[in-house]
């Protein structure tokens, strides 16, 4: 079977799985909806893939499948050096998460590896089909640029660290500015030695990637039963999707980096590189750089662990639940009806209410519908939906009238007392409640 019918395959593999997963999140139906992530990038990629060697014998998957391994893995690593970030900042959180298994330790691996192929398959495809032709200008980066660089990227990194309300993003840029000098000087692909000769192309065509992609994880995120919920300073109010309108600025920039901290890492790598055409640095091929890449590569597993282990307790702050999980405390019996006849979540039971009612006993009927609203109020979780629940809350629209402060300290009380949460509450996630209680569509 030869490759160019291989790529028809997998364009028309990815496309479809594309449509179903948009349709079975959309329905709410497993394992779509609460995996909606790795299905649609995965078959994005598959598709993206496909077309790259249909169209130019280009591709990762079909022409080079090593490096696409390789990027899958450090795609993974670096996301997680952001989630230790994040861990500072605040920034997000994740809702309906995996529940807690063997699964969900491997998921989060998986969601993470489909970050630079992802990127960098739709970079490929705007470099073959010239978008944009050419970016050169006259003006250039001199000598004093590059010496400047190491001590932008040093003050990018230490200022969030000190006022991260302030500075949190610089982040999505202080790399940079730290590795792109190392990469020039090295011989590996770099921006700076292009912009050195006033060739801004490369960049240009970076920023555009990031940019589709950010909007894409968006759309992805929005309507996923795992999802992460935005929760930086001062921009909280006003979203597009999940995002604050923004937020969308720092995809760009975090496209670039993940380039930038790619090239650098492949220095090591005796001159292979994802890059087609690109011999890299044929310089570290010694025994040297070979034992430096396989430190570098048990550094960044040890970061990842950590990591995640991190995100377990501080960052996921609730998980997929089924309904006697959620409504148990209610009725055992009722949450067993529902789900023998078919329902599994709580928004498609409260699609269905008019049908799912009728299966219900009357006296729970207004406490299990309350209950699901809650939970499913940006997945907010059982515990945390019990919590408001013995704060007076009983449905999303409650919420409209509190002031986070006021409330996260009566919860923190109210939790002292159940232990229903085994993590503090955190003050902006508890405001990401009350204003997604005011949101009237996705485009608020």
């Amino acid at each position: 079977m030869n490759r160019r019918f291989i790529s028809k395959i997998m364009m028309v593999t990815g496309l479809s799985t594309l449509l179903v997963t948009f349709w079975g999140t959309a329905n709410h139906l497993f394992p779509f909806y609460a995996h909606t992530y790795p299905f649609a990038w995965y078959g994005l990629i598959v598709f993206m893939d496909g077309l790259l060697w249909w169209r130019w014998k280009e591709g990762l998957i079909l022409a080079r499948p090593r490096e696409f391994i390789t990027l899958l893995f450090w795609s993974a690593v670096f996301w997680f050096y952001f989630e230790i970030w994040n861990l500072h900042l605040k920034d997000w959180y994740f809702a309906g998460a995996p529940s807690e298994g063997p699964w969900a330790h491997v998921e989060a691996y998986l969601d993470f590896a489909t970050v630079l192929p992802g990127m960098f398959l739709v970079y490929r495809l705007l470099c073959r089909l010239k978008i944009p032709r050419q970016v050169k200008t006259t003006a250039t980066i001199t000598g004093w640029g590059r010496k400047a660089c190491p001590f932008i990227g040093c003050a990018m990194l230490v200022l969030p660290l000190l006022y991260p309300d302030w500075f949190f993003p610089f982040v999505w840029g202080a790399l940079i500015f730290l590795l792109e000098p190392i990469c020039a000087k090295h011989g590996g692909p770099s921006l700076l030695r292009d912009a050195e000769n006033g060739e801004w192309t490369s960049l240009v065509r970076l920023l555009i990637a990031g940019i589709l992609c950010g909007g894409y994880w968006e759309f992805c995120n929005f309507w996923s039963l795992e999802k992460w919920v935005y929760t930086v300073p001062f921009f909280s109010e006003g979203k597009l999707l999940e995002m604050p309108y923004l937020g969308f600025l720092g995809f760009p920039p975090f496209c670039v980096e993940c380039f930038v901290m790619t090239n650098a890492v492949y220095l090591l790598r005796g001159g292979r590189h994802w890059l087609p055409d690109t011999t890299g640095n044929k310089r570290a091929s010694g025994s040297t750089h070979k034992t430096a890449y396989v430190l570098l590569v048990i550094l960044g597993l040890l970061l990842s662990e950590w990591s995640y282990g991190q995100m377990k307790a501080r960052t996921i702050d609730s998980r997929s639940e089924s309904l006697q999980e959620i409504l148990g405390d209610i009725s055992l019996s009722e949450a067993g009806a529902l789900t023998k006849k078919g329902w599994r979540y709580p928004e498609e039971i409260l699609r269905d209410w008019d049908k799912a009612s009728t299966v219900l006993t009357i006296s729970f009927r207004d406490r299990i519908r309350s209950r699901l609203a809650l939970v499913s109020h940006l997945n907010m979780g059982s515990r945390n939906a019990r919590l408001l629940e013995m704060a007076g809350i009983g449905v999303p629209e409650d919420l409209r009238q509190q002031r986070p402060d006021e409330l996260v300290a009566e919860l923190v009380t109210i939790n002292q007392a159940l232990g229903l949460r085994k993590t503090p509450l955190v003050t902006r996630r508890v405001e990401a409640w009350i204003n997604a209680a005011t949101r009237q569509s996705p485009f608020y």
